[in-house]
């Protein structure tokens, strides 16, 4: 365990001296005044298209990072060779528990920064309500999960492109996946409905951890929306850190 610490906190300070993190902190500074704007065309709205939009933008943003970012950092230690170094002083499952967990915590720290900036805006427009907060701890709980799959796909395929294309589809596969599933099922077959219930539960259930729309309007889910939400995205990312680890022990470097 002391020396997966080690290789996450290796990961926090080159995740956190990138130019990258430093860019996507500027993109949702630049969505932010963005945000603003919309709130004071949205008369009589304003305060709600802040907090919806400032939360969308969150989204968005710690996707670009946690995907770009860890997929630049596997395959550049990976071609300049200092992935043989890392092997030859830490095991395999070391190693790549380390780099999920450092990169969680560069994601955790991004949302910090995020959300205190978002913060401030909330409260300079009078829009700040307490529910943005779990808001933000759901969002926590999908990028982490995103996290998982990018690392997934990393350590799967040899091409970056490929690795950063499965990671973004994967993404967006579940976000729709709960809506594609109600469709087909007043619209399509039996065979089609079969083959989207299983989809949908092999990918990971975003709609029990979207709370974006809710907290825009103040209001907040039930405790066991919270409870079977949390319970939901804490086994998911475990199953996707035990795929990680098989396929990297049986990967070759």
């Amino acid at each position: 365990m002391r020396k997966a610490r080690a290789i996450a906190w290796l990961n926090l300070k080159q995740g956190l001296r990138e130019k990258l993190f430093y860019g996507v902190l500027f993109f949702f500074a630049s969505f932010l005044a963005f945000c603003a704007l919309l709130g004071e065309l949205s008369v009589g709205e304003s305060e709600k298209v802040i907090r919806s939009a400032g939360l969308a933008g969150m989204e968005l943003s710690g996707l670009i990072l946690v995907v770009f970012s860890l997929i630049f950092s596997f395959y550049r230690e990976r071609d300049s060779r200092i992935l043989e170094i890392y092997l030859t002083n830490f095991s395999r499952g070391q190693y790549i528990s380390g780099k999920l967990i450092g990169y969680l915590l560069i994601l955790l720290i991004f949302l910090g920064l995020a959300a205190a900036g978002y913060a401030l805006i909330l409260l300079l427009y009078q829009a700040f309500a307490w529910q943005i907060i779990a808001g933000i701890y759901f969002l926590f709980l999908k990028l982490s999960i995103v996290t998982g799959f990018t690392l997934f796909f990393a350590c799967l395929f040899s091409s970056p492109a490929l690795a950063l294309l499965c990671s973004l589809f994967s993404y967006f596969a579940a976000e729709t996946a709960h809506s594609a599933l109600q469709i087909i099922l007043r619209q399509g077959s039996t065979l089609q409905a079969v083959f989207f219930k299983g989809l949908y539960y092999c990918l990971p259930n975003m709609d029990k951890l979207d709370i974006k729309a809710l907290a825009a309007h103040g209001r907040l889910p039930d405790l066991s929306f919270f409870l079977l939400g949390s319970l939901h995205g804490c086994a998911y990312l475990i199953c996707l850190w035990l795929l990680i680890c098989c396929v990297f022990l049986k990967k070759e470097y």
